[in-house]
């Protein structure tokens, strides 16, 4: 297969692709740094640092979601993709908002039921098996959706890589 249109697809701006590569870097973050046991939150400093780094991540994706959707646009596919390419595409989108926000809203969850008296233990290991499940999901949906750009950069040679690598060599 070739290219679907007579011009490549439009670039993202600067702002989209900023807040796209800026979120892999924390989601990377915060993978990399991860708490091993419920308890550390015990410790004032890392319970603060968690909520904030949780509750920046929340804005930082209800502001991509809110300007990819409202004003820098979500989507580079050409008109003429296939219908299952575009319903492909929206699937692992949402699902990755969907996980972001899974992850952002059951770790405040945790970490604020850890701190109160009134929530018990059985809303806790709730919430750490929610938590835990998007953790498993998100690799899964960001392969998903690494295996789409290469797929419109190696078989469809339509752009759409491209409109968020910029000039890149990739």
């Amino acid at each position: 297969m070739t290219n679907l249109t007579k011009s490549p697809a439009k670039s993202h701006g600067f702002v989209t692709r900023g807040i796209h590569w800026l979120s892999i870097l924390v989601i990377g973050y915060g993978y990399l740094k991860g708490l091993d046991n419920v308890n550390q939150l015990a410790d004032p400093a890392l319970f603060r640092f968690e909520v904030i780094f949780a509750s920046s991540m929340g804005l930082l994706f209800a502001f991509r979601l809110f300007w990819t959707q409202k004003i820098g646009g979500a989507t580079r596919l050409p008109p003429a993709a296939p219908k299952w390419e575009h319903f492909a595409s929206r699937c692992v989108h949402y699902g990755l908002y969907g996980s972001i926000f899974t992850i952002v809203g059951t770790g405040l969850a945790i970490a604020y039921a850890y701190a109160s008296p009134f929530l018990g233990d059985l809303f806790i290991n709730a919430m750490i098996l929610v938590h835990e499940a998007a953790l498993t999901l998100l690799p899964a949906l960001i392969l998903t959706h690494i295996a789409g750009a290469l797929w419109h950069k190696v078989i469809r040679r339509d752009g759409v890589l491209e409109s968020m690598t910029g000039k890149l060599p990739i």
